[in-house]
Parts: C-alpha cells; sequence; structure tokens
C-alpha cells in the first residue's frame, strides 16, 4: 500500500550565500531552475525567498514576480 505525500522544498534555505554554499540559489534565474528541477524530481511546492544583489534575503515584489512567472511557465 502506498501513502499518498506532498513534498515541498525550499530551495533558499534560511540565509546562506553563495560563499557558504555555493550551489545556494540566488538570483532569479537560478531560483527559476532550482524549482523546475525540485519539481522534475518530485516536488509539489516551493518555498522561495528572493535575494536582494548582496544575496541577503528580499521582499522586492518585482523580483518575486519575477520568480514566480518563470516557475509557473514549467
Amino acid at each position: 500500500m502506498s501513502i499518498p505525500v506532498i513534498i515541498t522544498v525550499a530551495i533558499t534555505g534560511a540565509v546562506p550565500k553563495k560563499k557558504d554554499n555555493p550551489a545556494v540559489p540566488v538570483t532569479p534565474a537560478e531560483q527559476i531552475e532550482s524549482t523546475h528541477q525540485a519539481f522534475e524530481a518530485g516536488a509539489s511546492l516551493a518555498h522561495i525567498h528572493v535575494r536582494n544583489p548582496d544575496e541577503s534575503p528580499g521582499s522586492d515584489p518585482e523580483l518575486y514576480g519575477r520568480v514566480q512567472e518563470g516557475v509557473r511557465k514549467y
């Protein structure tokens, strides 16, 4: 018997920067690609925090819009 599950990913983690983890996606393009890869691997929900140019957590609606648009294309 299989039990249905929902796989959620948090692609950016808490606050890592490239110097902490070179694989962390910080640009909108990297976040879109990382989310796409997670969906291809079976995830159905992604928790994303956009990043400012200095890689700190951001809240810019334009950045969120770019990431959202790119994720929805998949």
